[in-house]
């Protein structure tokens, strides 16, 4: 009898023992499905196949939809990880007609991911990410990650490539309201762009109209069809962030790489004030740190309409230099400058910084 007892005394013990490890066994669980999904969703992932003209490509988005290109038209439906399993929903996808070879990928991406559990395995070790998904016939499929770029990365600097053929580069600027503006070379080009499902996505563009050698008229119909109304591929390396690169790919698969250059917003963490500088032709011996010789300036402000007033109009010696500016003892100029306050400037250095943003007017002295 008392052992009846015992036994029933142990049992709610028992239970909640039981109950205890199941708790911590789905605790870890859940914590490992969660980490697959954070990987899953930083990259892109891309498989190649051998007899496609163009990759297939998915992005896992944090709210639960997988988008898939498949080269031909796009699928998308939602996903989520339950044990080593990516568990997919019916896809949707557009209806256009391709060729046959990407026809048939179309084909093997819904037959891999269209309302599937999908075993998985994956892998983000030595600077280098691998998806491998097993397909219902039991055949392995490997996708290789490109780390999703954050936007803000794009417009942290400007961009440049200069083609082979010509002297001028073709520089991108993404701007922070979604403008994206293009010095072809020849004429400057602006249209939208945004980051959606790790592609730059850009629309219908606009341009300036002026007439140029034929080198940099070519040069700006490629910048045209490289950057006009497409879905661009394009990786960041930010190794250098001193100088990182953007490679884009065009419509038949060829990159190009375009070198980044800090802005000065970037580079020095604050936001400017706008300041109009005349600038003499003749320059003047000064002492800084050291003697040198210093630029001549004024400052110029301008009403609402447009009236050009001076602050001074006695010149004071410019120590330093503007960013961007090359003096011209021929020439008398009115330039607009962004004004930075340098945080934590050397012992030597000024706690200003001026950045060339345009030529407001300019007089050519003979």
């Amino acid at each position: 009898m008392k052992i009846k007892y015992l036994v029933l005394a142990l049992l709610p013990l028992s239970l909640m023992a039981c109950q205890t490890v199941q708790n911590v066994t789905d605790g870890v669980v859940s914590q490992i499905n969660s980490n697959a999904e954070k990987n899953l969703t930083e990259y892109n992932w891309t498989y190649q196949g051998s007899t496609a003209s163009k990759p297939l490509v998915l992005s896992f988005n944090a709210d639960q939809r997988v988008t898939i290109q498949t080269g031909c038209n796009n699928q998308g439906g939602t996903w989520k990880v339950e044990g080593n399993k990516i568990v997919t929903s019916p896809l949707v996808s557009t209806m256009m007609a391709c060729a046959d070879d990407l026809m048939q990928q179309e084909r093997l991406s819904s037959d891999i991911f269209s309302e599937k559990k999908v075993p998985f395995s994956l892998s983000t070790s030595n600077d280098q990410a691998i998806l491998t998904v097993t397909d219902s016939k039991g055949q392995k499929h490997v996708f290789t990650g490109t780390k999703i770029v954050n936007a803000n990365v794009l417009s942290n600097y400007t961009w440049s490539y200069q083609p082979t053929n010509t002297q001028k580069p073709i520089v991108l600027t993404f701007l922070n309201h979604d403008r994206l503006s293009v010095d072809t070379g020849c004429n400057r080009l602006n249209t939208s762009w945004k980051v959606e499902n790790g592609l730059i996505v850009t629309g219908d563009g606009a341009s300036t109209m002026m007439a140029c050698e034929p080198a940099l008229m070519q040069q700006e119909k490629f910048t045209g069809e490289l950057l006009q109304k497409r879905q661009i591929p394009f990786e960041v390396n930010t190794t250098n962030l001193h100088e990182p690169t953007l490679t884009l790919t065009d419509a038949k698969g060829q990159k190009y790489n375009f070198i980044g250059k800090m802005t000065p917003e970037t580079k020095y963490q604050s936001e400017p004030k706008t300041v109009f500088l005349e600038i003499s032709p003749e320059t003047k011996s000064c002492t800084g740190v050291a003697p040198q010789t210093c630029m001549q300036v004024r400052e110029v402000k301008y009403d609402e309409k447009g009236i050009k007033t001076y602050t001074d109009k006695n010149w004071s010696l410019y120590y330093g230099q503007i960013e961007g500016f090359e003096h011209n003892p021929k020439q008398r100029v009115i330039v607009r400058v962004k004004r930075f306050e340098i945080k934590n400037p050397a012992a030597d250095q000024s706690s200003l910084a001026d950045v060339l943003d345009m030529v407001v007017e300019q007089e050519i002295f003979k």
